[in-house]
């Protein structure tokens, strides 16, 4: 591991209370970045408030990569929902994609409209909102909810993101993540700190700052809680973040929200997440088409810096994706990935804290704990 990645490590580890402007972004780029900088560097995902400093380094497995509907895993640890979880050092079964290839093949065909309109947003939101059906995830005794984040694409530009998380204490339990063959980081949290992840999370209140079980049990629900839920936001950007641009602090929350807490809401809950968002002046939206199939692409664009989208199906209203197209609001086929959600058993703790594990394309790998 060089000294910017060190470095980067414990700038996001410093960072997630109070990041400073930048912080978040330059340690986690660092951490996530590959020996070639042409290829275009999608926005990744990272648990941020909600996961505490022990798993501030987001994990995933070297060569996860997306594999085409068809095909057979190639790797011999997938098993079948069920089965115990390995131990921490051994990949957990079950990892693949939930339904990878049910959304897109491989390399699909991609084809983005450009621009996109606040009134665009308003409109795709509210239609969203009206189609939420069914209940949250359930999530037993045992379990674990697991969400996984991947592009489709393979080799080094391949991109997997795995998250098994505590839906009751918001504590992500492991995480794992990979970018192709050159950067591989894997941890879970040891007994203790499960112990003690747990009791800050009781110990705090709930909110965008901890998204734990109580969070999503108050989380407001239908149409008529949408403007004060949409209000909360921005009083909490502001009391957290001073001076810092409003809308754009609670995008980059809603983004952790939309992928680890959405699959805890029930559908009035998810309607009102939907309208709020609507209620965010900045937020922008157009479509797009991926393998065939059109998505509703629903965007924050900030001056001088990436446009972060997220996507969502229309035929279900439900949250599929994440998109970080240019200021033309095009996304392309290196410029979006699919979430995939699902129930897996609970991870084995790990054997020792704080460990970061990193593997380039040579297979080497260094463990420097915190």
């Amino acid at each position: 591991m060089s000294d910017d990645d060190l470095t980067a490590v414990r700038e996001f580890r410093a960072a997630l209370d109070e990041p400073r402007d930048g912080a978040l972004a330059g340690g986690r780029w660092r951490l996530a970045r590959t020996e070639a900088p042409h290829r275009p560097r999608p926005r990744r995902t990272w648990l941020l408030a909600g996961a505490g400093a022990a798993l501030s380094v987001a994990v995933v497995i070297a060569g996860a990569a997306a594999v085409h509907p068809t095909a057979a895993p190639k790797r011999p640890d997938a098993m079948v929902p069920g089965q115990s979880a390995a131990p921490a050092s051994t990949p957990a079964a079950g990892d693949l994609p939930v339904t990878h290839g049910t959304k897109a093949p491989m390399h699909p065909q991609v084809t983005g409209q450009a621009g996109g309109t606040h009134a665009a947003a308003v409109e795709a939101l509210t239609r969203l909102a009206a189609l939420q059906t069914g209940g949250p995830a359930q999530v037993g005794a045992g379990e674990a909810l697991y969400v996984k984040t991947y592009n489709l694409r393979d080799g080094d530009d391949g991109s997997v993101h795995e998250v098994w998380l505590d839906p009751q204490t918001g504590v992500a339990l492991r995480i794992r993540r990979s970018d192709g063959t050159l950067r591989t980081v894997d941890h879970s949290l040891t007994a203790q700190e499960v112990a003690e992840e747990t009791a800050r999370a009781a110990g705090t209140p709930p909110g965008l700052d901890n998204m734990n079980g109580a969070y999503v049990a108050a989380f407001p629900a239908g149409a008529g809680r949408a403007h004060e839920l949409s209000a909360s936001w921005r009083e909490w950007s502001r009391q957290a973040y001073p001076g810092r641009d409003t809308e754009g602090m609670v995008w980059k929350q809603l983004h952790e929200v939309l992928h680890y807490v959405e699959p805890r809401l029930d559908a009035r809950q998810r309607a009102a997440l939907l309208l709020a968002m609507a209620d965010l002046p900045a937020v922008t939206a157009t479509t797009a088409s991926i393998a065939g199939r059109q998505y509703d692409v629903v965007c924050l664009a900030r001056t001088g810096q990436s446009t972060d989208c997220s996507l969502f199906d229309p035929a279900t209203g439900r949250f599929v994706g994440d998109a970080y197209p240019a200021a033309d609001m095009v996304v392309k086929a290196d410029t979006f990935s699919f979430v995939d959600t699902g129930v897996q058993p609970r991870p084995a703790p790990g054997t020792e804290p704080g460990i970061l594990e990193t593997k380039g394309a040579t297979g080497s790998a260094t463990t420097p704990k915190r």
